[in-house]
């Protein structure tokens, strides 16, 4: 007498297996779901994003002449940024980088928060700046807008004392004026906020 078996019953035995590898995966039970989550790898050269989406790649792209950088630490948290001598290893600090996402409450853009990777040095002047992630719906319908030449850019060189005035201070992006807005704000919160915490 042969067993049958439902197409129900089918479906339930591929969903428990599935729920299993996926609670074995999140638990830490997979090294590469481990490393992932876990934001490993930042300093081993290893590309992948951090759970703010940031890589190495990144803070030394906001951070130039910069070769490490510490974990994410402080009640600002900021990834404190070192050049190293090569004649006797010894690291200096030049400067700190962050994410406008750690400093609330978080501008709001068009569709959603703009995130940005903002580096700064010694002396309270951006010397880089990455958008890292937003999700916005006029991304979608033409292009990516925070891409454009020179928005990114112009942030560099600014500093905590800057008004951050669309318009005035930085320029806006045509048809884009809210997300403009709250990138501009972010940042400006954001720097204001490690300024007065790291520098004297």
């Amino acid at each position: 007498m042969s067993t049958q078996h439902s197409p129900r019953s089918g479906r339930k035995s591929l969903l428990r297996i599935g729920l299993l590898i996926c609670a074995i995966m999140f638990d830490g039970g997979s090294p590469l779901m481990g490393f992932v989550l876990n934001g490993a790898g930042l300093h081993s050269g290893i590309h992948a994003a951090n759970k703010d989406h940031t890589s190495l790649r990144l803070l030394k792209e906001v951070m130039p002449g910069a070769d490490s950088f510490s974990e994410k630490e402080g009640e600002v948290p900021v990834y404190k940024a070192y050049r190293t001598d090569p004649a006797n290893g010894a690291k200096t600090l030049i400067g700190y980088a962050f994410v406008t996402a750690d400093t609330l409450p978080e501008p709001s853009g068009f569709s959603g928060p703009i995130d940005s990777l903002v580096g700064m040095d010694l002396e309270g002047n951006i010397v880089g700046l990455r958008v890292v992630y937003y999700k916005e719906s006029l991304r979608y319908t033409w292009g990516d807008f925070l891409e454009f030449p020179g928005v990114q850019e112009q942030y560099i060189g600014k500093r905590a004392a800057d008004r951050f005035l669309l318009g005035k201070d930085v320029d806006g992006i045509s048809k884009a004026t809210i997300s403009s807005r709250a990138m501009a704000s972010g940042i400006r919160r954001s720097i204001r906020a490690v300024t007065q915490a790291y520098l004297p």
